[in-house]
């Protein structure tokens, strides 16, 4: 299993795709948006499950997303590597 993403990190991939797609600084600052509100509700919804005890579902919910984000991470670019100056 490798680094899990931050949702700053998925950001980064779903706005380098916008880019690549012609996007424009009006709809990134949409799209921007949208994603941080799709991922709050996402959160609330596995905050509700945990709290009212639906374990199992909340975990099938985790594992079925968790592939989506796998392949997310597949796409992803390799990280360029820097070089640092002593």
């Amino acid at each position: 299993m490798g680094v899990p993403l931050s949702l700053r990190q998925l950001w980064v991939i779903y706005k380098r795709i916008a880019i690549a797609q012609g996007a424009g600084a009006r709809e990134l600052a949409i799209a921007q948006a949208a994603f941080y509100d799709g991922a709050r509700g996402v959160l609330k919804v596995l905050s509700y499950m945990a709290e009212h005890g639906d374990y199992d579902e909340l975990h099938q919910t985790i594992a079925r997303h968790g592939r989506q984000i796998r392949k997310i991470e597949a796409r992803r670019p390799p990280e360029r590597r820097r070089s640092r100056i002593h």
